[in-house]
């Protein structure tokens, strides 16, 4: 397949580079890669000049990228634009970059559109490439509009699921399931879970980011010598082609699919392994993949939803002295850089998926700290907003009220809890109090749509499996009776009402 893709490349550039030396039509579909007739000097920017760009394709796969231009923008020496086509990790044009179409400038108008095909489900396919006009003057190519990707992939779908009614709480293992990506598409029983967690265990070197796989071997120690999960790669031609073509394959393979969750608590390099790299350079490989993903999924079923997920760090504000500061980032943080990037490239609809666990996770009476060993700076966290936990999702969904964090059609985007359990160490009893307390604090928010709960998690740090008191308490609590359990768990608790602990 390289072999070919390659072949009609060279061909491409061949009649590219004729047309240029006979001279260009008013529009032309057949010049596809940039020659040499732009020179050596490239890519310096004219950004600004453009008041806004989107670029959309309809269900006929034809993409229309329109650009509503802003005053100063100079006459081209050659007197055309460009629309150039950029690969997720193409972040400067160049010699070999595709020309999509060219057409000529008229200053008079403020509004101009390229039209192209989006070749949907060829080997040629363009959805998951960005696109940007450039310009020739003073003897280099600029660029007068930031890459932007389509941002409505959910045109093209043709497997779209409904989406069945959700109550608040679920459970792991029965709502939701992990997707491990390894190139062999795992087993299809996982299909049939509405939340579907995709993780990347670094077994497809094609779809383990390169840096991942260099820091994996590295001796230093400050890295994981075996990580479990690894970024994605969407920074080479072969990592997006299989990227692409292994989430196609789950979002039309899956009988549930309506939540996907790119990476477990990506803002951990831990759980999404590229360490030591910058913040910055590891944020954009992760939004390159994610973005690749999304497309993959919501061009197969519009109904579908994909998040983000994160885990409790909220903003503790580390600086490069602090020992966790390559570790971990501020989940708060993380979605500002990532919202940027997003926005930058065509915003889109993506979700937020976080993990509210106790501070600290195995200690489940969190209403009564002075069991535990440093529990007032515990309590203190939680209250300042440095973690978010049940008790203070009000941080979370705050900050996604914000105007700028907001979603395309200027709605709260959607957020799940996509994991929380609750350790037992303390007494069956404190368990199914504190499992009441978050399925309270879940009820009350209308910005949180569903919370899954761990039941069977256990390993050295925390056990969260149920006895069958506890278990017999999360069962009811959100049932017929649901009032019974929750007043028992008030009183057991010693509250009249759950603002008293959970705000």
């Amino acid at each position: 397949m390289r072999k070919i893709f390659e072949m009609k490349r060279t061909i491409l550039t061949c009649l590219m580079i004729g047309m240029l030396v006979g001279g260009m039509g008013e529009r032309s579909y057949a010049a596809e890669v940039v020659g040499t007739q732009f020179g050596e000097e490239m890519n310096q920017p004219l950004l600004g000049r453009v008041r806004h760009v989107s670029c959309t394709v309809d269900k006929n796969g034809v993409v229309t990228y329109e650009v509503v231009l802003g005053s100063g923008l100079p006459m081209p020496d050659d007197g055309m634009l460009y629309l150039f086509e950029m690969a997720p990790y193409e972040y400067n044009i160049s010699s070999e970059t595709k020309i999509i179409e060219a057409m000529p400038f008229d200053s008079s108008e403020t509004t101009i559109q390229f039209t192209f095909p989006v070749n949907f489900r060829q080997e040629d396919t363009r959805l998951y490439s960005k696109f940007a006009v450039g310009i020739k003057s003073a003897g280099a190519v600029h660029l007068v509009t930031e890459p932007s990707y389509i941002t409505n992939p959910e045109a093209l779908a043709w497997n779209t699921l409904s989406r069945s009614p959700r109550t608040k709480k679920s459970t792991q293992g029965e709502e939701f399931n992990n997707i491990f990506m390894d190139g062999t598409y795992g087993p299809e029983l996982g299909w049939v879970f509405k939340t579907l967690q995709v993780l990347n265990t670094g077994e497809c070197e094609a779809l383990t980011h390169p840096l991942s796989r260099a820091d994996a071997r590295n001796a230093d120690s400050r890295r994981i010598k075996n990580p479990m999960y690894y970024m994605f790669n969407a920074s080479d031609e072969e990592g997006v082609r299989t990227l692409a073509a292994n989430m196609e394959y789950y979002a039309a393979n899956s009988k549930g699919g309506e939540n996907w969750i790119i990476g477990n608590e990506v803002n951990t390099r831990t759980w999404n392994y590229m360490a030591w790299t910058d913040w910055d350079t590891y944020i954009k490989e992760y939004t390159q993949a994610f973005r690749v993903m999304y497309n993959a999924i919501m061009s197969t079923n519009a109904n579908a939803r994909v998040y983000v997920c994160l885990d409790q760090i909220w903003d503790r504000n580390l600086t490069p002295a602090d020992k966790e500061y390559y570790q971990y980032m501020d989940g708060r943080d993380f979605l500002e850089k990532f919202n940027e990037l997003i926005k930058q490239g065509g915003d889109i609809n993506w979700g937020v998926a976080q993990h509210p666990y106790t501070n600290p996770m195995g200690y489940a009476k969190f209403w009564d700290m002075s069991g535990l060993k440093k529990g007032d700076a515990y309590a203190a966290q939680v209250a300042s907003g440095q973690v978010v936990t049940f008790q203070n999702l009000s941080v979370l969904t705050d900050f996604m009220q914000k105007p700028e964090m907001l979603g395309t059609d200027g709605n709260v985007r959607h957020i799940i809890l996509s994991e929380i359990g609750l350790s037992n160490a303390q007494g069956s009893e404190i368990q199914a109090a504190a499992l009441c307390a978050s399925y309270a604090a879940v009820v009350d928010n209308p910005l949180i749509d569903e919370m899954m709960y761990l039941l069977l998690y256990s390993d050295p740090g925390m056990d969260a499996s149920l006895d069958d008191f506890s278990q017999k308490i999360y069962d009811e609590m959100d049932g017929e009776n649901a009032a019974l359990y929750m007043d028992w768990a008030k009183s057991f608790i010693g509250i009249s009402d759950w603002s008293e602990i959970i705000w």
